[in-house]
């Protein structure tokens, strides 16, 4: 298990922000999942995995569109604000480092947003690996993650421990250009990848928008 997830020093930090008090304000959601709204509509009966759910902005997007949602995360105080302002959802608190807790081919859609940034890259091989075991033959990730050009949250800064990982101030991110999104996901069907700008913090975060189909 690598430490930039799993230790507890990375625990302590997603606590204390999500201890925030203004994290109790509700979560709000952009719309990046409309337009894949033909692919979310094959899981209208199986439930969503939201993956490092966060707050829930996601989960709750699809909460008001009369989807079931499983809303995971390794933080129990953001599943503790999922459950105050979105009470439908089933919660489910996990480690992405860990096999996950869903029997095989069990999901038609995994979301995973700004969630698959933060490991080495072998550990993140094995993370899309168990993600291709969880979900249907021609299932469907959806997800977003830093790019390199993400400025202003941390790209190019600290030592960098592989190529686009870095470490600063003791936790560690990656950022990916598209050549490496198209080596993660190379034993999938890529149906849409494109840069993007997310305005949700404060300042614009340069991110990857993918979808990809299981071939498994």
């Amino acid at each position: 298990m690598t430490r930039e997830y799993a230790g507890n020093d990375e625990k302590s930090k997603w606590s204390s922000i999500y201890n925030i008090k203004e994290e109790d304000k509700p979560p709000v959601y952009d719309d990046w999942l409309i337009k894949h709204t033909n692919l979310l509509e094959a899981s209208k009966n199986i439930a969503v995995l939201d993956l490092g759910c966060g707050i829930g902005c996601d989960s709750l997007f699809l909460s008001e569109r009369g989807f079931e949602v499983i809303s995971c995360d390794w933080s129990e105080e953001a599943l503790q604000k999922v459950r105050q302002h979105i009470p439908l959802v089933e919660t489910l608190q996990l480690n992405l480092l860990e096999p996950l807790p869903f029997a095989d081919q069990s999901a038609i859609v995994i979301i995973a947003d700004l969630s698959l940034h933060y490991f080495s890259w072998e550990a993140t091989l094995a993370i899309t690996k168990e993600l291709q075991r969880v979900l249907h033959p021609g299932g469907y990730l959806l997800c977003r993650v830093n790019s390199i050009k993400d400025v202003n949250f941390g790209a190019g800064i600290g030592q960098e421990i592989e190529p686009g990982y870095y470490e600063h101030e003791g936790h560690r991110k990656r950022f990916f250009d598209k050549d490496r999104l198209e080596q993660l996901f190379d034993q999938w069907q890529i149906t849409y990848i494109e840069e993007a700008v997310l305005h949700r913090y404060g300042k614009p975060k340069a991110l990857w928008e993918i979808a990809v189909k299981n071939l498994k």
